[in-house]
């Protein structure tokens, strides 16, 4: 039996497929402006939708907080050029909603018993 591995399928999706992805950034987050990361609302929709898909059991805690500290990797403006002209009081703020949500992550996943 010959198995065909991911890198010669290709990323030619199903419909199914697609709608099974989590997306971040389009259905489930609305993309304010332009195209991308690049408005404070967007990332706190990001981080509250993260963390419906952990709680909702999609998403492992592992997951749930990789994503989060790409996140707030991306809100630092040396990550992210399209964030320039965010003022950097507010992009501290978005950090420190990021770090409350991996925390209760973080302690939500003891009580699970992961």
């Amino acid at each position: 039996m010959v198995l065909e591995y991911p890198h010669e399928r290709g990323m030619n999706f199903t419909e199914e497929e697609k709608e099974r992805r989590y997306k971040y950034l389009g259905k489930e987050v609305i993309d304010v402006d332009d195209p991308g990361l690049d408005s404070i609302p967007e990332f706190y929709g990001i981080a509250n939708a993260i963390w419906r898909d952990w709680k909702d059991g999609k998403i492992t805690t592992k997951t749930a907080i990789g994503r989060l500290l790409l996140l707030k990797r991306l809100s630092y403006k040396k990550n992210n050029f399209k964030i320039a002209d965010l003022p950097e009081d507010e992009l501290e703020e978005v950090r420190k909603f990021i770090d409350y949500v991996m925390q209760a992550i973080r302690n939500g996943s003891k009580k699970k018993g992961e």
